[in-house]
């Protein structure tokens, strides 16, 4: 079988597709993992075999007007007055379709795996005729707005013949556990989640065993990119004065300039991975985003969470809802609030702390990539014709 995965440039879509890469390689398939320009190299340091398609976008030029103040009665900045998400998606698609198409036509794909967001994938694969799987990596919050993505979709659609636009695929692969997930009706195959941070080395001298609470701070890559001012990294730092715990702040090279002055108790990691420093933490606080807040919940780990983006929001309102872990919005998130919600939540009984646990031994029990690669080789099986 040869299977072309896909998403846009950014890392960490790739790392929640690259586990069923790697067990679809293991399993003697053919892998090709498509992107744009930006994302090849960071794409073959994974191991995968990189193809390039489309141009690179201005992620987080788009991403940065989610953040402009909404004026009442003015004109939506969204291109062609759609909502700008919706932008984002369609720019995206539109750089990559033309070449992803021709990709997955003239090396004969047999199956197309696609990031949510990355909805050239579908179109791809519906002009070779071939099956496409879409893979999830986070919550399902697209699902809610299917309608509105083929609508969206229809033009680009148009342009290979109006192909029937579904933006669901044939299948969804989740790794998010049930209990963690928006409720819908797509044909699921759920998958163990595998932490993935990319190319690094674990910390030395990061003991788990610790004499006192550990928090581990860390705010991702696309709000310091997007506006540095929204960096909340130095406010929850000030938040946890005066409490009996240590802090490791986990950062990128690009982010090590943004901190101020820091504390005794308080120790910076920089460009690390965030699996292993969990492993030794008993809280996180961060922005919402999928693949931090998947990783701490695999190892167990409570969450304190400030989004900003719709995205993180909407992540952040499952673990929210799911009790592992408290959601403060930016306008709350004073450190006066923040100091209290630390003390709650590395505290032994916190019920989040429970939860959490329950979280991570669900996360355990999903299929492995392995058994999902063998899954897809036969997508007419009955695995995917249940509802």
């Amino acid at each position: 079988m040869r299977v072309v995965f896909t998403t846009w440039a950014w890392p960490t879509h790739l790392y929640a597709l690259a586990p069923l890469a790697w067990a679809c390689r293991a399993a003697g398939h053919e892998v090709l993992f498509a992107s744009q320009p930006g994302l090849a190299g960071e794409i073959r340091r994974t191991g995968l075999r990189a193809a390039r398609v489309g141009a690179d976008v201005d992620t987080a030029g788009i991403v940065r007007e989610y953040l402009l103040p909404t004026v009442p009665g003015a004109a939506s900045p969204a291109k062609g007055g759609k909502p700008r998400a919706v932008r984002l998606l369609l720019d995206h698609a539109e750089s990559m379709v033309d070449d992803l198409a021709e990709l997955v036509r003239d090396w004969r794909a047999d199956l197309v795996v696609y990031d949510p967001t990355a909805l050239a994938g579908p179109l791809a694969a519906a002009a070779a005729g071939v099956p496409a799987v879409r893979h999830l990596y986070g919550a399902d919050l697209l699902s809610r707005v299917s309608g509105v993505l083929a609508e969206a979709f229809a033009p680009l659609a148009a342009r290979f013949g109006g192909l029937p636009f579904d933006a669901a695929g044939a299948a969804t692969i989740d790794p998010v556990p049930a209990s963690m997930q928006v409720p819908g009706e797509q044909r699921r195959l759920p998958v163990r989640y595998v932490p993935v941070n990319g190319p690094a080395k674990a910390p030395r001298g990061f003991r788990v065993g610790r004499d006192r609470p550990r928090v581990c701070v860390s705010w991702g890559h696309t709000i310091a990119k997007v506006d540095p001012r929204r960096f909340l990294v130095d406010r929850v730092v000030a938040a946890t004065a005066g409490l009996d715990v240590d802090v490791v702040l986990a950062v990128s090279s690009a982010q090590r300039p943004l901190l101020g002055p820091l504390p005794d108790h308080v120790r910076v990691l920089v460009d690390q991975p965030l699996q292993p420093i969990l492993a030794g933490c008993d809280l996180l606080v961060g922005h919402g985003g999928a693949s931090s807040l998947l990783t701490s919940l695999h190892e167990g780990v409570p969450v304190l969470l400030v989004p900003q983006l719709p995205d993180h929001a909407g992540h952040s309102a499952r673990a929210g809802a799911r009790g592992a872990g408290v959601v403060v919005s930016v306008a709350d998130a004073t450190a006066e609030v923040l100091h209290g919600h630390i003390a709650r939540l590395v505290a032994a009984d916190a019920p989040q702390r429970t939860a959490a646990r329950e979280v991570a031994a669900e996360m355990r029990e999903q299929p492995s990539p392995s058994n999902v690669a063998t899954a897809l080789e036969t997508l007419t099986g009955p695995v995917l014709n249940r509802p």
